[in-house]
């Protein structure tokens, strides 16, 4: 009897939700998971489509990069910030290609919430709802399991990791800022290729960088990277959006995060310890995102204390 043949995916551009949704994917037959996870990940999109599109978008913000930085060249008569070629530069990073990037993975998130309606329900009803139950549907569902949307949000965070690391190197941004670009890249890479977690992915990758996008326009105002003259220029634009930042940062890090981690831990602690069709191969990224998570769940506390410490020296200089 001859050996079925996995199913080959075209190669294309993924430029929309549809290019992402595939009929078969959840047919469980015998040629449906043949081949390495790390190159047909859950059965989505091809890796030659993933690598393509990941140039194309990758490209793209590069172009809205100089685009905008022409745009702001062409202006800088407008204001004496724009003189120096430096600040466009970093207002052309930070709020024509930064904050959009990861808006759009905040609005991504947002459109497909549907898929997250029962750790919402748990949510909201106080952990009292019973949604998150833990029976072999359910963990296939939240660790296993294929999902469009998150497979969409995964690769264009990936791409948002690959600008950043250029523009970290370039920039010297320093050695901190290029490990955490190295595993928040690996980490959306892996929920890609083997594939994994979607359900969770859209909350690490999706609704919790709203505090993240409000960070890359409050960066214009930092006194070592920013840009030089504007938090005098601009005085309560920075204070706005250090409100908003502390209040985001608390709502999404400090009160959605530990509630989301709590359920994301439980549930990849049963997949570890199930017999899933889906966990070979994918045992060893599972644990290593684990324990990524764990530390970076810790590091949300260390946090805490540098936004205090901030918002007092610039409480300290706007009144003292």
């Amino acid at each position: 009897m001859c050996k079925p043949r996995p199913r080959r995916r075209s190669t294309r551009l993924l430029l929309t939700h549809e290019s992402f949704v595939y009929e078969d994917v959840d047919k469980d037959d015998a040629g449906k998971r043949s081949g390495n996870p790390y190159i047909v990940g859950l059965n989505g999109p091809s890796l030659a489509s993933t690598l393509l599109t990941v140039a194309f978008y990758t490209s793209v913000l590069f172009l809205i990069e100089w685009g905008a930085n022409h745009f702001l060249t062409r202006h800088s008569h407008l204001s004496e910030v724009l003189q120096s070629e430096t600040n466009r530069k970093i207002i052309s990073r930070h709020t024509a290609v930064d904050f959009p990037a990861l808006a759009f993975c905040v609005y991504i998130a947002c459109a497909n919430r549907n898929i997250n309606k029962e750790i919402i329900e748990h949510g909201l009803s106080w952990g009292k709802s019973g949604s998150m139950k833990n029976e072999d549907a359910d963990i296939h569902n939240r660790v296993f399991k294929y999902h469009p949307g998150a497979q969409r949000l995964l690769l264009l965070f990936f791409v948002f990791q690959v600008k950043n690391m250029w523009d970290t190197i370039i920039w010297n941004d320093g050695i901190a800022f290029i490990l955490h670009h190295i595993f928040a890249g690996a980490a959306a890479w892996g929920g890609m290729y083997p594939g994994c977690c979607h359900y969770y992915a859209l909350f690490y990758f999706g609704f919790s960088e709203i505090s993240t996008a409000i960070l890359c326009l409050l960066a214009n105002f930092d006194e070592h990277f920013g840009v030089k003259g504007l938090d005098l220029a601009l005085p309560m634009t920075k204070i706005t959006l250090g409100g908003a930042f502390v209040v985001s940062f608390i709502v999404c890090r400090l009160v959605m995060w530990p509630f989301v981690t709590y359920h994301y831990v439980q549930d990849t602690l049963t997949a570890l310890k199930s017999n899933h069709r889906l966990l070979e191969g994918r045992k060893t990224y599972l644990k290593a995102i684990l324990v990524c998570c764990c530390g970076l769940s810790l590091i949300q506390f260390l946090f805490v204390h540098m936004i205090i410490e901030t918002g007092k020296t610039e409480l300290e200089k706007l009144f003292g």
